[in-house]
């Protein structure tokens, strides 16, 4: 995925993927902090580690430093507001989307104009408790095909099943206030994934996977079809 320069216009029915490598250090980030609002920094502060802190400035400021292109704004007097179930917002511009995962040292931002966007990124991480999570995530049909797999295998589907139900969850906004088992998902074959069944709010919702790195699963939602998506590098 070669960064290209965007079209900060974006046309409605594309969508953009920013891959975002996150600083680790409070020196990474030091140049930053001009760019959070107050509840921002004070968020930063109440996080254990330095580097854990680090990801979060650096995420929060990349978002903000993204968005700016398109708003045709300075990252620092944007304005987010929170809705019901946690979802960040831009506040008081209603025709621009956007949402956000991080994992580790990396982060995805979608950016839309005007369709929800929903959007996961995660580290295949073999030693995850996935026996006993998947239960309460997966549908019965998907527990099955993933215990069909050879052991080795398990890992990076389980983190498929994940990102894909958890991006359309973001998209909605609904978090896991909304069963996870409710969504049943098609990800086997060459076929894009697509959904099988879901709860009515998620009608019509186009599902998306790519690879950002390869240790990390990703997926993309989009409550409406999608003409035309594109990935860039921060």
């Amino acid at each position: 995925m070669a960064p290209a320069f965007p079209n900060y216009d974006l046309p409605p029915g594309e969508v953009h993927v920013w891959k975002v490598p996150l600083a680790s250090t409070s020196a990474g980030v030091l140049p930053l902090h001009d760019l959070l609002s107050p509840p921002e920094l004070a968020r930063a502060g109440r996080f254990s580690f330095e580097r854990d802190q680090a990801r979060f400035i650096s995420c929060r400021a990349s978002l903000r430093l993204i968005l700016s292109r398109y708003l045709g704004v300075p990252p620092g007097i944007i304005l987010f507001r929170t809705e019901p179930y946690g979802k960040p917002v831009l506040a008081h511009i209603a025709d621009w989307q956007f949402n956000v995962s991080h994992s580790r040292d990396l982060a995805a931002i979608a950016i839309s104009r005007r369709d929800f966007v929903g959007i996961d990124i995660e580290l295949i991480d073999p030693g995850f408790p996935r026996d006993d999570v998947a239960p309460d995530t997966l549908a019965p049909d998907e527990l099955a095909s993933l215990l069909s797999l050879p052991q080795d295998q398990q890992p990076a589907r389980f983190f498929q099943y994940w990102t894909l139900k958890e991006a359309l969850l973001k998209a909605v906004g609904s978090g896991f206030s909304l069963d996870p088992r409710a969504l049943r998902i098609h990800i086997d074959g060459p076929e894009p994934p697509s959904i099988l069944s879901a709860p009515p709010a998620l009608g019509g919702a186009t599902l998306h996977q790519f690879t950002l790195h390869d240790t990390f699963a990703s997926a993309l939602a989009v409550l409406a079809p999608v003409s035309r998506l594109s990935f860039f590098t921060l």
